[in-house]
């Protein structure tokens, strides 16, 4: 992240709209031009810069609330409020490495006496290549802190902004938990950390789990009692399918037999010939109509069966369709409400109103918004989660009645009692021929096709309940697998989290010792090109349990930090800064106020030739007169993308933000 333009309009010392560009160009980074200088005497605001970058980015968040009283009396411009002026605001814009550009918003209303009426934060984000932002208010500063942080983590910041001579108290923070937790999110241990948490709270619920599993022998009892139902209705399907065709066969043998009977009969006599042809026309028309049936009986039946159960569905279906539709309008025309309401319950009331009250007033304005009664419910309860495709498809599923079929049953029907009765009439006809084979032959085929019938009826009698008895035990073990696990599967779950969990320990524990060796040799390094008594340390010592930076002279005592000079403390606070910095996650710029003040020339021309030049890719100076020196000069010019004044003016109270910088010093 980058930070490329912060303006004011008449916040505090700076009268009217001002903008202070801090971006870094490529042509910048391409001569190593990395620093940023705004340079004023004491009192033209450049502390007030500082503070309004950690205002915009972090808010309330550390300062107490006689800071922040003290923060908004003189937030508004003096000059601008006599005028008659009641708002201000700061405004921040940065510039992430996806491309991104948020502009961060603070704006403030006054009342007449001065006091702070509102605040109100907004976020604007432009996506690359667009030249439109995206307005986003900010209604839940706990959301809002965790999107900031997502970037520069809060207890980061004193590392990246910070006034240059009370970077000193860092190493009085040694062994404090803030100071560890800054440098877990700093040097990204604390990822990993979390990792750790995650995979123990993952072991915590496999325990659970594991006392109210169940274990195999139950799933092998469903399984077993699965294969076996599945067997018997293998069986009788297989005899069913065995027993029809040797039916079909029979039939086949008594058309066979029929039609030379009736050949044998039509040569006997010309009445009895039409009575056979007639019985052959109907024969032929009832195999028709038969076939017919069963088509339209294997193809229509499942929906005939259905169609009361279609009907419902089709009707719940659309009135869920039509639920969501209301739901969706409903949420729509409340959107604008939440927005107004949300705003109004963020105001201070006195005297304060209750959650309940507030949830009341909230859900009283929706039904006045939305003209409801009191009693309307908007609870429901939908019973399908279909996508488009599935809703059109059962939507246009056909609704069939069994009409047809009774009525196509009906003629054939009609058709086999004609054939009977043509049957009787040609038994009844005189015969000159022998068909008594025939006749007899027929019998026993009839018989021998309604017994097979009668067996087929069995086996289906026995066929239906197993086969619901398969969809129960299918159910029972969908619902194992649907809502419980196995204990076997959940101990090799276990166990791979336990491995999981351990390999972690253990690269948590390297990873650390690898970036405390890390911060160690960054520190030494720089320390040793800061201070001035080079030969006062023999051995640097950053300690992992701790955190902290311990010194030793060359006989291997411990030298005292706290003992040292405050130009000393604040070349090692800068020396760990650093360190934390070269072993940091983080890609961040510097905001350094005031860095030269309390040093002597030495310690500054160290600082200058070995620091900041190498600190960051964009690093921002706030600097006074006091500061600038000859040495000081020459390097900023190589090395500065921008400079800027800060001119106070004494006879209107206010600042104006000028281009230049080295105006204010006169190199002798």
């Amino acid at each position: 992240m980058r930070l490329k333009q912060i303006v004011f309009e008449n916040y505090k010392t700076y009268y009217g709209l001002q903008e202070i560009d801090l971006s870094i160009t490529e042509e910048d980074k391409k001569h190593n031009r990395n620093v940023i200088l705004l340079g004023g005497l004491n009192g033209a605001g450049k502390t007030t810069i500082l503070k309004a970058i950690r205002y915009i980015l972090f808010g309330q968040r550390g300062i107490t609330k006689v800071e922040y009283d003290r923060l908004m009396a003189n937030t508004i411009n003096n000059t601008y409020f006599d005028e008659g002026g009641r708002e201000c605001f700061i405004s921040l814009t940065l510039e992430m490495d996806t491309g991104e550009e948020w502009k961060l918003k603070v704006n403030w209303l006054f009342d007449k006496q001065k006091q702070l009426v509102a605040e109100d934060r907004s976020i604007d984000v432009k996506k690359p290549g667009s030249t439109t932002r995206k307005k986003m208010n900010v209604t839940d500063l706990a959301s809002f802190n965790r999107f900031i942080d997502r970037i520069i983590p809060y207890n980061a910041a004193p590392f990246f902004i910070f006034d240059g001579e009370e970077i000193k108290d860092l190493i009085t923070k040694q062994n404090s938990s803030e100071m560890k937790e800054a440098i877990h999110k700093i040097t990204g241990l604390d990822s990993y950390k979390l990792l750790l948490n995650d995979l123990e709270s993952l072991e915590s619920q496999l325990y659970k789990k594991l006392s109210s599993a169940t274990n195999k022998t139950t799933l092998d009892q469903y399984k077993n009692e699965l294969d076996k139902t599945e067997k018997e209705i293998d069986k009788y399907e297989n005899f069913i399918q065995k027993t029809r065709k040797e039916i079909q066969e029979i039939e086949n043998r008594i058309t066979e037999t029929t039609e030379k009977r009736n050949d044998k009969i039509s040569k006997n006599s010309r009445s009895r010939e039409k009575l056979v042809r007639k019985q052959s026309e109907i024969q032929t028309r009832l195999k028709l109509e038969q076939e017919e049936f069963e088509k339209k009986y294997k193809e229509n039946i499942l929906s005939i069966i259905l169609s009361d159960e279609i009907g419902e569905l089709k009707k719940t279906i659309k009135l869920e369709k039509d639920e969501r539709n209301k739901k969706l309008l409903r949420e729509n025309s409340l959107e604008p409400y939440n927005e107004f309401i949300n705003q109004l319950l963020s105001k201070e009331i006195n005297p304060p109103l209750t959650n309940q009250q507030l949830t009341q007033i909230k859900s009283i304005g929706e039904k006045i918004w939305l003209n409801e009664e009191e009693n309307v419910s908007h609870t429901s309860r939908e019973l399908h989660d279909l996508s488009t495709k599935e809703e059109n498809t059962l939507i246009n599923l056909p609704i069939l009645k069994a009409d047809q079929l009774v009525k196509m049953k009906k003629a054939i029907s009609d058709l086999e009692n004609k054939y009977e009765q043509l049957e009787s009439e040609i038994q009844s006809a005189p015969e000159s021929v022998e068909i008594d084979e025939e006749t007899k032959l027929l019998a026993q085929l009839q018989e021998q096709k309604g017994v097979l019938n009668s067996k087929v009826r069995t086996a289906f009698k026995k066929l239906t309940p197993l086969k619901e008895k398969l969809t129960n035990t299918r159910n029972k073990l969908t619902r194992l697998s649907a809502n419980d696990v196995s204990s076997e599967d959940l101990n090799t779950k276990l166990d791979y989290v336990k491995r999981t969990k351990k390999f972690s320990d253990e690269f948590l524990l390297k990873a650390t010792k690898l970036k405390a060796e890390m911060i160690r040799e960054e520190f030494e390094k720089m320390l040793k090109k800061l201070i001035r008594k080079t030969d006062e340390f023999g051995e640097v010592i950053f300690d992992i349990e701790n955190y902290s930076i311990r010194l030793y002279n060359e006989r291997g005592q411990e030298v005292s930090i706290l003992d040292r000079s405050a130009g000393e403390m604040q070349m090692i606070s800068s020396a760990l800064i650093w360190a934390l910095i070269k072993a940091s996650d983080l890609d961040l710029p510097m905001v350094i106020d005031t860095p030269l003040g309390r040093l002597d020339s030495i310690h500054r021309n160290r600082l200058i030739e070995n620091y900041y030049k190498e600190l960051s890719d964009q690093v921002i100076i706030l600097s006074t007169d006091t500061e600038i020196t000859k040495d000081y000069v020459d390097m900023m010019k190589s090395h500065s993308a921008k400079q800027y004044l800060l001119d106070y003016n004494e006879e209107h109270k206010y600042t104006l933000i000028r281009e230049g910088y080295f105006e204010l010093v006169e190199v002798n």
